[in-house]
Order: C-alpha cells, then sequence, then structure tokens
C-alpha cells in the first residue's frame, strides 16, 4: 500500500507538472521554451494506469494550465463586458477554461495511456504527437476555440515559425508534442528509451529548424512593393461604445489622432472595431465629418461600426462590420464578421437557465457570408477581433485576391491581462501561413505589423491615444497552407486513429 499511494502521488505530481509548464509557455510568464518538455511528465504520468485514472490525470494537468493562461484574463474580460460580479465571472471563466484546456488535455491523456502500447519508441513518439495535434484540431472545429496552440508559445521566434506555410500552426504543435512525448518515454522508461527517443524528436526538432534559417534568409520583408498604413489607436472608454451621449466624443478621439498622420500621406486609415457605435447610413453628418478631417485628396478610411440589413416581415439584422470608406466620407464597402464571439455577440446557449444575463452586453449580431477583399490602396482583407485566430478565414481572403491583411480589434475588454499578447501572437501565424503582412489596428493595443516572414515588423504602446504610419509589403503567391488548408492535421488525425486502432 505505501508503494501504491507513492506511485499514485508521483503520477499526481507529474500531471501538476504538465500543467504549470503548459500554462507558464503563454503569456503572462512567456516561458516559451518549457512547449519543447510540457507535454512530457503527463505522457510519463499516465503509462500503464486505467483510462479512468489518465482521463483524471490529463484533466487535472489542463484545469492547472487553464488557472495559470486563460481563466485570469476571461474573468477580467467577463467583469468588464458583461458587467457581472468576481464570482461570477470567474465561475464562467473556469468553465471556459475545462472546454479550451481542461477536456483536450484528459483526452489527450487517455490517448496516450493507450499508445504506450506500441511496441517501439518512436512510433509511441509519433503517435502521441499525432493525437495531440488532432485534439487541437477537434478544438478549432468542435468547440470553435483555437485559442492557445501549443505552437503560439513560440510566436516571437520567426526560426521556429516558419513550417506554418506548411502545415498551419499544427505542424509546429506536432513538433511540439513530439519533443514533449520523447521527453515522457525517457521518464517513464529510463535508459533504454534515451537514444530512440532523443533520436525521432531531435530529427523533427532539427529540420524544423534548419527550414526556419533557410526560409528566413529567403523571406525579405523589406523587398519589392508596399503600401503605407495609418493605424489609429484612440484608447476610448468601453462605457463610451453603450452611451450614445459620448459617440461625438468617441469620433472626435480617433480625429484629433488621425490629424497628426495625414502630413505622412498614408495609402489607407485604420480605425479598429467598434470606432463608432452608430449606424452609418442614417447619419449624414458623419460623412461630412469624414470629409472635413481626410480633405479631397486624403486616403480612405477603413473603420469598424455596425451596419443593418432587412431580414424580411418588417425585421432587420445587424452585423459586426467594418466599413470602407472614401476621404469625402462615401461608402466603398463593407465586410460583416463571419465568426462571432460566443456568448459576447451571439447567445451560444440561448436556452440554457442563467444564462440570460448575457443580453445585458451590448450587440446581438448575424454572422456574415463573404470573404470580401477591397481593391483600395491594394487588394487587402480583413479580420475582425478574434477572426485572426482562424486561419481558414486568413486563407479564404488570400485566395481571393488579399496582398495583406488587416486584423481590427477592440481588445480593451481584456484590460491589462494576458489576453492581449495571446491573441496578438495568434495574428503572427496568419502572416507566416499566406506569406502576408497582417497590420492589426486596436483600440488599445497589440497595435502591430507582423511581417510576411513571421519577424514583428513595428509594435506601439498599449493604453495610449496616438497614431503611427507603417510601410506593409504586397505580396502575391500562394503557399502550401494556403492551397491545402489543414491538410496536415488531418493526416494526422487519421495516423492518430489508425495508431490507436493498432495499440492493443
Amino acid at each position: 500500500m505505501p508503494e501504491r499511494r507513492t506511485a499514485r502521488a508521483t503520477r499526481v505530481a507529474l500531471a501538476v507538472l504538465t500543467g504549470l509548464a503548459h500554462g507558464a509557455v503563454f503569456p503572462p510568464a512567456g516561458a516559451w521554451p518549457l512547449a519543447f518538455v510540457a507535454l512530457g511528465p503527463l505522457v510519463a504520468a499516465v503509462r500503464g494506469v486505467r483510462p479512468a485514472t489518465a482521463f483524471g490525470l490529463g484533466w487535472l494537468a489542463g484545469t492547472i494550465a487553464a488557472a495559470i493562461a486563460v481563466t485570469p484574463w476571461i474573468t477580467v474580460a467577463t467583469r468588464e463586458y458583461f458587467a457581472q460580479g468576481p464570482l461570477g465571472a470567474l465561475f464562467f471563466a473556469t468553465l471556459v477554461g475545462q472546454a479550451l484546456s481542461a477536456l483536450p488535455s484528459a483526452l489527450f491523456a487517455v490517448a496516450a495511456c493507450r499508445l504506450a502500447r506500441l511496441g517501439s519508441v518512436p512510433a509511441r513518439v509519433l503517435a502521441t504527437a499525432a493525437a495531440w495535434t488532432a485534439l487541437e484540431l477537434a478544438r478549432a472545429r468542435l468547440v470553435i476555440a483555437p485559442w492557445d496552440l501549443l505552437a503560439h508559445a513560440l510566436y516571437r521566434h520567426p526560426v521556429w515559425l516558419q513550417i506554418a506555410e506548411l502545415g498551419g500552426s499544427y505542424a509546429l504543435s506536432f513538433v511540439l508534442a513530439a519533443c514533449g512525448a520523447a521527453t515522457g518515454e525517457i521518464l517513464a522508461c529510463g535508459r533504454r528509451a534515451v537514444v530512440p527517443a532523443l533520436a525521432t524528436a531531435g530529427a523533427l526538432a532539427a529540420a524544423t529548424g534548419v527550414y526556419g534559417v533557410v526560409r528566413l534568409a529567403t523571406v525579405d520583408d523589406a523587398a519589392g512593393p508596399a503600401t503605407r498604413v495609418a493605424l489609429v489607436q484612440g484608447n476610448i472608454p468601453n462605457g463610451w461604445r453603450v452611451d450614445p451621449a459620448r459617440a461625438d466624443d468617441a469620433f472626435h478621439a480617433f480625429a484629433d489622432a488621425t490629424r497628426g498622420v495625414l502630413s505622412e500621406r498614408p495609402a489607407l486609415v485604420v480605425w479598429p472595431e467598434n470606432a463608432v457605435s452608430f449606424l452609418l447610413e442614417p447619419n449624414p453628418r458623419f460623412g461630412r465629418a469624414i470629409g472635413d478631417l481626410l480633405g479631397a485628396d486624403g486616403p480612405p478610411l477603413l473603420l469598424g461600426g455596425p451596419r443593418w440589413g432587412p431580414a424580411g416581415d418588417g425585421r432587420v439584422r445587424f452585423y459586426n462590420s467594418v466599413h470602407l470608406l472614401s476621404a469625402r466620407g462615401e461608402p466603398l464597402g463593407f465586410y460583416d464578421k463571419r465568426r462571432l464571439v460566443p456568448f459576447a455577440e451571439y447567445a451560444a446557449l440561448a436556452g440554457v437557465p442563467g444564462l440570460g444575463w448575457r443580453f445585458d452586453a451590448p450587440g446581438s449580431y448575424t454572422p456574415g457570408d463573404a470573404a470580401t477583399v477591397f481593391a483600395v490602396p491594394a487588394p487587402f482583407g480583413v479580420l475582425i477581433c478574434f477572426e485572426a485566430i482562424y486561419p481558414e478565414l486568413a486563407r479564404d481572403l488570400v485566395r481571393g485576391g488579399a496582398r495583406f491583411l488587416v486584423n481590427v480589434s477592440n481588445d480593451a475588454w481584456f484590460g491589462t491581462s494576458a489576453g492581449l499578447e495571446q491573441h496578438f501572437a495568434m495574428t503572427v501565424f496568419r502572416a507566416v501561413e499566406t506569406r502576408r503582412a497582417v497590420v492589426r489596428g486596436t483600440n488599445t493595443g497589440v497595435t502591430a505589423l507582423a511581417a510576411p516572414s513571421g519577424r514583428v515588423g513595428a509594435r506601439f504602446p498599449a493604453g495610449v491615444r496616438d497614431a503611427w504610419v507603417v510601410s506593409v509589403p504586397l505580396r502575391d503567391g500562394t503557399t502550401p497552407y494556403t492551397a491545402l488548408g489543414d491538410l496536415f492535421a488531418a493526416l494526422a488525425t487519421a495516423a492518430a486513429v489508425l495508431a490507436l486502432a493498432a495499440a492493443r
């Protein structure tokens, strides 16, 4: 019995260690080297246990990881957006953390437990990495939340990001998961696993690093044509967004910041998501004010604001949109957000008692249905807010002819929490996957430019009212990921299923 208690305590300690390491790889801690080994202790912990025990260990690891990486900022956002008390906000944030991290981690632990029956160390390492990749893909498609994938921990290190042009962020997650699985093999099996485990994971990591060095040397962000874009960070309080009496104040805040950069003659001015909170069509004075601001020969303005459209039977639909206006304030086009935020922009669980408080929040929107590519100043597409975490939306825009991407967002709901940085981290991957610059305009930060190489070409202070002009590279061409999408992740999923069937 003492031996059993010691073994049980050791397994729990290993699961806790994975939870701590996995949570720490993302901002605010940002301990990115741990991403290479974070899964290892959990893989070792589930060796030889029952599936129910493996599920519990994985659940523990995922809950701890969520408590470190996502629960704090979701609590902040819930309090700010839904005006909830601290306990209600913490409860909701904990539930989200369960879906984002705890449940996938638990399912991974069950898969790793079964895959431990495979006969060779390399097979176990690769199959375990495939299982992790399959669960990341499932989380993106079924839970609709590809937030904080393992690969995202390395967003500051472009050498490691380059394989995203081949298989998206899932390809890098596979490499990191393989390194973690190899660590688990060594912890569980000792010396006899060292050589095959290190050889398998080391070959993957080395190939990824070499590919990254070679591609970084050939992707020149400064080569070729470029356009100048002004990013206006209004830094307006969230309360102004829902108060009609402050609509003029919000407009003047953005207008005043814009005037300071018009002398640099940008080809496009970008105001963020929800820069205006009123419908543009019934407010012609707004168009006149834009004309006065930009001048007859000024640049067009892209800004976020609601839009309405007929729904039949005298009803209307509302959309979270961006509008492209000419220098005279005339409409040139619009784009309606296609991926809405559950609970915040639509009632994800409308019939569940206790969630009616969602309607105290501003806006209940209809999703758009078209990947709009604007023509001026050069073909570009827009990702609104957390649409930037979905690679398939960026692919749609690039396949439609976009030569650069714009991400507009109002992340003021995150306060100063790690959510700001985690959101930006995922945006960087869209640049590498498509080899298109992603210029990011926000209300409070992070306002930045992610270059086609994955390098951060410019980044500006958060929490200030200001405007900056950046030179945005214009690119053509198609990457393997743009053409093939999540084929790598689909193949990894198929491999994981086959490996689980073979693990008898």
